[in-house]
């Protein structure tokens, strides 16, 4: 299942297995290096990671913030902060992460027409192993958003993106997390548990959530 979406996102890209923080960083350091390079580039980045939480500055700047994500790492989900938007999200085995990077010089990036193309791929990549998707809010989902990628109604994956401007240069880095298979109702408890720590009770719904494999059981 992974080796085919992978090929399917991106072809001849090997997908690394990651650990904790060093993985969620690597996108980053990643986004960096090509944008020092001052040239045009497009590179696909294709990764797991063991078992953590990924939130965001916001949320660790947030009073109970130590305190929530050592309860959570003490219950096995240790918690990594991210540079991008939006809530909390899972990574774990079972979850295959997509980072797509595109250099160019400044003016000629258009963010909502490279975020588009993006999310054109991944609808793409899952038609290709015959799971139709599209994009858009699911309400009761985790990190919700209009670029969640959606099948059957219920969401397969997350969206985010980060932006850098370097001298004469944009770099912008497209990510999505694609819950190919595996407990979604262990990843929300997990998200509800460490949120609640920090004086949050958002209603998420194990009913708005689905997995690659759940959708193509349904298929067949």
């Amino acid at each position: 299942m992974f080796s085919g979406l992978a090929h399917a996102l991106a072809p001849g890209t090997p997908v690394e297995r990651g650990d904790g923080e060093a993985a969620v960083t690597e996108d980053e350091r990643q986004l960096n290096a090509l944008l020092a390079a001052q040239r045009g580039a497009e590179h696909a980045r294709l990764w797991t990671n063991s078992r953590c939480l990924v939130t965001t500055r916001r949320f660790a700047r947030m009073e109970g913030f130590a305190d929530a994500a050592a309860t959570s790492r003490a219950r096995g989900w240790p918690v990594f902060v991210r540079t991008s938007g939006g809530t909390t999200v899972v990574h774990r085995p079972g979850i295959l992460n997509f980072s797509l990077y595109e250099i160019a010089p400044v003016g000629a990036v258009d963010i909502n027409a490279c975020f588009q193309r993006f999310t054109e791929r991944l609808i793409i990549g899952f038609a290709a192993i015959g799971v139709s998707a599209e994009t858009g809010w699911v309400k009761g989902s985790y990190c919700d958003g209009r670029f969640n990628i959606v099948s059957g109604r219920k969401k397969i994956a997350g969206t985010a993106c980060l932006v850098r401007k370097s001298g004469g240069w944009f770099g912008v880095l497209a990510h999505a997390a694609i819950n190919i298979e595996g407990d979604t109702q262990a990843d929300l408890a997990a998200i509800t548990a460490f949120e609640r720590g920090l004086g949050l009770d958002i209603p998420y719904a194990p009913a708005s959530h689905t997995n690659l494999v759940a959708r193509i059981r349904m298929r067949g």
